[in-house]
Parts: C-alpha cells; structure tokens; sequence
C-alpha cells in the first residue's frame, strides 16, 4: 500500500512540474523571440482566417512621423538602395506597359521594403500585372492613377502604407527619405524636362508621370530619383530641388489632365521591429499592432523578410491598437 502511494504522489509531481514547464514555455513563446528561430510558412490561402485589424476603439493617432536622423547633424547627400524597374521591364513599350509608371513606382518600393536591391524582369512583371488586373476590376481601367487610388493600391495591396502629402516641401521630403523610405510623387510630365521620356501632349495624352524619390543631393540641390519612365538613364536619376517641386501635380479626373495639387505619397512598412527586439508589429493608420504568435504571422501569410527594422523613437509616435487576432475555422 505504502509503495502504491509512493507512486501515486510521484505521478501527481511529474504531471504538476509538468504542466509547470508548458506554461512558462508558452510564455516565453508569445513573449520573446517566437519569429527568429523557425522557418515561417508562406500561407497564400487566408480566406480561412478573420485578422481584426479593427482600430474603432483606438483613439485618434498623431499625423507626423518623427525623424529618426539628428536634427543637430542631418546628412547633405544621401541615397536609398532601391532597386530600379523600367515601366516596362522587358523593354517592350505595348499596351498596358506603354503607361505603367504608377505601377512600376509600387512595385519599385514593394521590393525596396522586401529588402531586395535586384529585381528581375518576370518578378516585376508579375507584380505589376496584378495591379493592373485589380484597378481594371475596381475602375474599369488602369490609366492614370492619381493619388487617392494609388494610396488604396498601396495600402490593400502591398506590404506597405501610403500616406498622401498635399503641398509637400523640399525638407519634408528629405526627412522621409533620412529615415530609409523612399517617397512616390505625381507630376506634370512636360515640366521635368527629360528628353528621354516621350510624354504625348493633349488630347492624346495626360502627361501625367510617377516615380519614386530614392535621395537628394544638397551641394547640388538636387533630388536622386529612380525614374521608371526614362529607359536610358532612369536609375539614379536627378532632377533640380526648383524643377522638380514645380513639377508636382495629381491627376485630376474632372478634366484629364495632371494638372491638379501637388502631391506625394509617403511610405513606411506595414511589419516592424526595433533593433534587438524581436517582437513584430502591424502598422496601419498610424497604429500598431502586437503580432502576439506564430500562428497569426502564418496565418496572414507573412514571412520573415517583410519585416523591417525601424527606430524606437518613430514607432512610439504610433497609437498602441489592440493585438492582432486570428478566428480560425475548426
């Protein structure tokens, strides 16, 4: 009797330090570095998952991004390493890739915030003709995006966020690209000047034109641009701080011409961590939201290097949300 009851309570021991260790195991899971150890599944079927994303109960979030370079010290020249793609990559100026600026501009910070600094022509491709098929369903046509839809291509579509900046100054500018994201503007396409771009004027064309803004150049006043319309000299192209600033306009649908306010769109990545801290967040709205598992990463077909790393000083500008939740089908 005395050797049953011996065994007994070493049972009851094994099973206590048991259920002990799965606790403080599930713990350090949710709470450390559950996204740097295991290789995430890429999940493209998310049609089983519900991600609350909802913000109605966050309060109103701050509308400025803080710098993250020393306003004391700021750089005189800088360049991203963003990679270049023609808005037509194959070379071949046909149909949609006769006028797909607005899509090769997404597409060109799309793989800058994967970290990629090559691109290849079939990838970019790709990319742009998924976005090409979703305006076509949305509007019925893929022409000239002007800012307000290229914002929702943005934001539904990439893993990214598009901020739309009326009247943007030179330094504003200059302070989204000192801290590492690059900037998408809208123009009058005559009034850049490039020869290399053979912009058709009224009433066969709009001239409207987008690229993507990737450094400046202060000794020379001049912007560094990846000009997804000019095939000889795109990448690393430069235009003149004056030039370029007068050159700003959205599309403007009421009359068919890029002559309406001008405007930017700011960029910054949707996942986030900071340096030496591996919890991730989703940014939204100016928002952020804790990534509280591995289960809701895969889920929502994230992976790994779609995470960027940014300042501390910038996150906490974002509203803390709720934490990013998953109702899975049983």
């Amino acid at each position: 009797m005395n050797l049953l009851k011996r065994v007994i309570l070493y049972i009851i021991i094994f099973l206590g330090l048991s259920a002990l260790i799965f606790i403080i195991a599930g713990k350090a899971f949710n709470n450390s570095s559950y996204l740097s150890s295991y290789g995430v599944k890429n999940i493209t079927n998310s049609s089983s998952v519900n991600i609350n994303t909802s913000t109605a109960q966050v309060p109103d979030a701050p509308q400025t991004l803080a710098p993250v370079i020393d306003a004391q010290n700021p750089p005189v020249n800088l360049t991203l390493a963003v990679p270049y793609i023609n808005e037509a990559p194959d070379g071949k100026f046909v149909g949609n890739w006769k006028n797909a600026c607005e899509e090769a501009s997404l597409t060109i910070v799309q793989k800058y915030y994967l970290h990629e600094q090559k691109v290849g022509v079939s990838e970019a491709m790709a990319f742009m003709q998924m976005l090409f098929d979703i305006q076509n369903k949305i509007w019925g046509s893929n022409a000239n995006s002007d800012a307000a839809r290229t914002a929702k291509l943005i934001n539904d579509n990439t893993i990214y966020n598009g901020k739309i900046i009326d009247n943007p100054t030179v330094d504003q500018i200059k302070s989204e690209l000192q801290q590492g994201r690059p900037v998408i503007s809208l123009h009058y396409g005559f009034d850049l000047k490039n020869k290399n771009i053979p912009f058709v004027p009224l009433p066969r064309g709009t001239s409207y034109h987008m690229m993507v803004i990737i450094g400046f150049d202060d000794a020379t006043k001049e912007f560094i641009t990846n000009d997804d319309g000019d095939q000889k000299a795109g990448a690393n192209h430069r235009y003149g701080y004056d030039l370029f600033m007068g050159s700003l306009h959205d599309y403007d649908f009421a009359d068919g011409q890029a002559d309406g306010t001008p405007r930017v769109i700011f960029t910054y990545p949707k996942l986030v961590r900071l340096v030496n801290d591996s919890r991730i967040y989703y940014l939204h709205d100016n928002v952020k939201q804790y990534i509280p598992n591995e289960a809701i990463f895969n889920a929502k077909g994230w992976t790994l290097n779609m995470v960027n790393i940014v300042d501390k000083s910038w996150l906490d500008n974002f509203i803390e949300g709720p934490d990013i939740k998953c109702k899975f089908k049983k």
